[in-house]
């Protein structure tokens, strides 16, 4: 067993439990935590496991949210294989708004800092699905507008339409003359039936 050499204590470490999260990982649940949208994730952790002694160790290199990978058509393993295959999945991280339950945390952590393509792979997917997104809710908004535009458009031209017709029905000369139009109008068209 190899402990990383740049580490950062965050909490009290203590009892026979070590959870070790490399910096992406951190990065990443923390980001999850902060757009929970006030209802609770669940994470799943790639990596290693191990024990000396009467210590657990996690070594955790990879996460990712249960639910954005289901939405995506995809499962924990598959995410996996897809991303994480040289990690196994150690367990999940419940986040509940500014709380986060790791597997075999008590009150403290080691964040370590290390080289982890894996992880950077996986951010840039999840970061490339976002820009996806965000590209066809713009071409749907755009249509939204050019639609709104138009229905705008129609139905101020018949407010003209309406306000004329408003105005010629208050004045009787006017009214008669639009009644012989029409008139006129009806009978060239039966003339060419």
């Amino acid at each position: 067993m190899h402990l990383p050499e740049i580490v950062k204590e965050v909490g009290t470490i203590g009892g026979e439990q070590r959870v070790y999260v490399e910096d992406y990982v951190y990065t990443y649940l923390y980001g999850l935590k902060r757009n929970d949208g006030g209802f609770p994730l669940r994470a799943a952790l790639y990596g290693h496991t191990c024990k000396k002694g009467s210590t657990n160790f996690y070594f955790i290199y990879g996460a990712a949210s249960v639910t954005y990978e289901l939405s995506r058509g995809r499962d924990e393993e598959q995410v996996r294989k897809d991303f994480f295959e040289e990690y196994e999945l150690i367990g999940y991280v419940n986040i509940y708004g500014d709380r986060q339950e790791w597997p075999g945390k008590k009150n403290g952590y080691y964040v370590f800092y290390e080289t982890n393509e894996a992880m950077q792979n996986y951010l840039i997917s999840c970061y490339e699905e976002k820009e996806k997104r965000t590209a066809s809710t713009d071409v749907k908004k755009t249509s939204f507008f050019i639609g709104d535009v138009i229905k705008r458009l129609f139905c101020g031209g018949c407010i003209i339409i309406l306000t004329i017709a408003a105005t010629a029905i208050n004045d009787y000369s006017k009214m008669q003359g639009f009644v012989k139009e029409v008139d006129r109008l009806i009978t060239f068209a039966e003339m060419k039936n």
